[in-house]
């Protein structure tokens, strides 16, 4: 297995054991760098327990800026700077428009340990592609969600074939399925049971919808509330769509790709 996906964290906001804020580490190479999509809360204490090392995440990209996706990126600057980690190796830092305001607002709130000199900071409109050249050709696009005025989901192109869909904080948007187009994973958010489906999130039948529509291989459900039980959803999820459909949880590996 070349390629792999780590849960960093499947759930919300809300405590619940095994299910943490949103956190996915994706290698595209045995022994390469990660790239983490998205990067909420716990996401750094996270990676002792996924064998990932702080030298080897080279990347965040961020789907939107609600806490639970974004807070870790500020914990990951103050470890950076830690003395007994040194030297830091550079890291790409990559999301919507108001990725920068983000980032150079913290430090007035969080301290200068936030700031990373060693990090450099990339706004990318929905469409524009970003290369990754330390990964070995993983390539990067992006569509808008509406979730928020800058939300986008991502797709992730590896080199050699393989693909992913992460769709982030999104409803069910013609526009993700289309940039999921064929993926061999579809990441797919599925907060809430299908009774209480909200304008700007997922459920079970929704996710199961883009998915079918994406023509992807296998579906990942994850970012769980605790209202959520993730088997019910991967039960209500096959009956529309009819591939492989896994269950995130924080901790779980899965392959991306045949490699």
């Amino acid at each position: 297995m070349s390629a792999e996906l780590v849960v960093l964290g499947a759930g919300s906001i809300l405590p619940r054991a095994g299910y943490g804020c949103a956190g996915y580490a994706l290698r595209p190479e045995p022994g390469g760098p990660v790239t983490l999509l998205d990067c909420g809360p716990g996401s750094v204490r996270a990676l002792g327990g996924a064998d990932i090392a702080l030298s080897d995440v080279r990347r965040v990209v961020l789907s939107h800026f609600h806490t639970d996706h974004c807070l870790d990126l500020f914990a990951l600057a103050f470890a950076r700077r830690n003395p007994d980690f040194a030297p830091a190796p550079p890291l790409e830092r990559v999301g919507p428009r108001g990725l920068a305001r983000l980032v150079e607002g913290a430090p007035a709130l969080l301290g200068s340990y936030v700031q990373d000199p060693l990090a450099t900071v990339r706004e990318v409109a929905p469409g524009e592609p970003v290369a990754a050249p330390d990964a070995g050709g993983l390539r990067f696009t992006s569509v808008a969600t509406r979730h928020t005025p800058e939300a986008l989901a991502w797709r992730a192109d590896l080199a050699g074939g393989a693909s992913l869909l992460y769709t982030g904080d999104t409803g069910e948007n013609a526009d993700v399925a289309a940039l999921g187009r064929g993926v061999d994973l579809f990441v797919a958010e599925c907060s809430f049971p299908d009774a209480d489906a909200p304008e700007h999130h997922l459920t079970p039948s929704s996710a199961a919808r883009l998915a079918r529509a994406a023509g992807a291989k296998a579906l990942l459900l994850t970012h769980f509330y605790p209202r959520t039980d993730p088997d019910e959803a991967r039960a209500v999820a096959a009956r529309t769509f009819r591939g492989p459909i896994h269950l995130a949880r924080d901790g779980a590996r899965f392959g991306v790709g045949a490699g």
